[in-house]
């Protein structure tokens, strides 16, 4: 176990400039930080881009839908940059990268594009939807995959729930619900990634350092 979390940008320093850009990203490594984390989707060509929308509301044009389209028909970002391919954001040197899938089906593509970049050991996989998680699991078990919890999801969890889990997947509920109930979630400390703070010292006052935590700043 490490001395300390290992921190990563939420969606790049989200604090300080566009989320889910190249220039986030490479800003979150420029602090000093371990990693960041992003959210990818499949176009319609089966490219795998990083945006947290299906609608494409965060580009400068503002309307479609990403599965519709195929990625050379996607507009820029408001920042003027491309909406980045996850190729792209493997290629930076961070220690990890927490791969987000959103909607379903994406971890094709995604699980595909990392083995790609022979990227496997620097990425955490993590879903809102479990079936995409195990599927991924099922189909690559040296991947780190982790279930991804709202607030209410991870209150209502019991300690039979998490211990029937399988302990090679990884956790990823929110410090909210994480500090209402510490005692639930220091048994998994080392396969613990928080998220849900601005800054590293929101979580200062946990009992047990967690392995990962995800923040919008420093």
């Amino acid at each position: 176990m490490s001395s300390r979390p290992l921190i990563l940008g939420h969606r790049g320093l989200s604090s300080k400039h566009l989320e889910n850009s190249m220039e986030a990203f490479r800003a979150a490594l420029a602090a000093g930080m371990d990693g960041f984390e992003l959210d990818v989707q499949p176009t319609r060509d089966g490219v795998c881009l990083v945006l947290h929308d299906e609608d494409l509301g965060r580009t400068a044009n503002g309307s479609g839908i990403l599965r519709q389209l195929k990625a050379a028909e996607v507009p820029a970002l408001k920042n003027g940059e491309p909406v980045p391919r996850l190729a792209d954001a493997l290629d930076l040197p961070a220690q990890l990268i927490n791969v987000e899938l959103k909607g379903e089906p994406g971890w094709r593509q995604a699980l595909a594009t990392v083995e790609a970049a022979e990227a496997l050991d620097r990425v955490l996989f993590s879903s809102f939807e479990p079936s995409e998680v195990l599927q991924l699991w099922a189909a690559c078990e040296t991947a780190r995959c982790g279930f991804l919890w709202d607030t209410g999801e991870a209150l209502d969890l019991t300690a039979d729930e998490l211990a029937d889990l399988p302990e090679a997947l990884w956790f990823h509920p929110p410090l909210k619900a994480v500090k209402a109930r510490p005692g639930l979630w220091a048994p998994y400390a080392d396969r613990l990634a928080l998220w849900g703070m601005k800054t590293p010292a929101e979580a200062g006052d946990l009992p047990f350092l967690p392995a990962v935590l995800i923040v919008d700043g420093l």
